[in-house]
């Protein structure tokens, strides 16, 4: 049975990156009737941002040169340690179990959520890293959509693409672990001109934005 991961991360409810992932799952459930779609809401349930003790695990995983998963699941030694591990490891199942991640989140101020910044620091863990002999690891050859939304225009040739700190992270980061093997973006952009009344002669622009990103979802999805 498939599954298909959708990590949401904007704080709000009907955030445009969100009506993408929505159209995105849609579509998926309609092509994989027999499928499951696990929903990690990163606002509605925040994940608890990294804390000592997992620091403290990750530096003996790295010390021992720890790659097998079944002993980093084993490595909390303390009550403390327990409780942020398993934390940690409620969010790498879900993540080792789906066949597709699909990841909505906004920019802001030119990145990424810290919602998202916390899900991913629990979730790049020793061994899930790429092996640097093998270019290989567990999480490698997963496909990977992240819809965005963007409150102004920072695509290449764009007066703003040295602000955006959003793609080039996260290319950076999924490289690290795996999963920049097959990724695929979905960006609707000058989605600040419905309300900001100086970029409003953009409105249309945007309009067109989400329709293609929402066709390109449906697409992905159904393929």
């Amino acid at each position: 049975m498939p599954t298909l991961l959708l990590v949401d991360c904007s704080a709000r409810p009907e955030s445009v990156s969100r009506q993408i992932s929505t159209e995105f799952a849609q579509a998926w459930r309609s092509a994989h009737p027999e499928g499951e779609v696990v929903h990690r809401d990163l606002a509605a349930t925040p994940v608890r941002h990294v804390d000592a003790a997992q620091i403290e695990i990750v530096s003996r995983l790295e010390t021992a040169g720890t790659v097998d998963l079944g002993q980093a699941r084993r490595a909390a030694r303390d009550a403390e340690e327990s409780s942020s591990w398993q934390h940690s490891w409620e969010l790498i199942d879900e993540l080792l179990a789906c066949d597709l991640l699909l990841i909505s989140l906004p920019m802001y101020n030119f990145s990424v959520p810290s919602s998202f910044k916390a899900w991913f620091d629990r979730v790049a863990i020793p061994p899930l890293i790429v092996n640097q002999q093998t270019g290989k690891g567990p999480l490698s050859g997963l496909r990977t959509v992240v819809a965005t939304a963007r409150g102004g225009t920072y695509g290449p040739g764009s007066p703003r693409h040295r602000d955006d700190f959003q793609e080039p992270y996260l290319r950076a980061a999924f490289r690290m672990v795996g999963l920049a093997d097959d990724l695929l973006f979905l960006h609707a952009e000058m989605t600040k001109s419905g309300y900001v009344p100086q970029l409003a002669p953009y409105r249309e622009a945007a309009i067109d934005s989400l329709k293609r990103s929402v066709e390109r979802a449906r697409d992905i999805a159904r393929g």
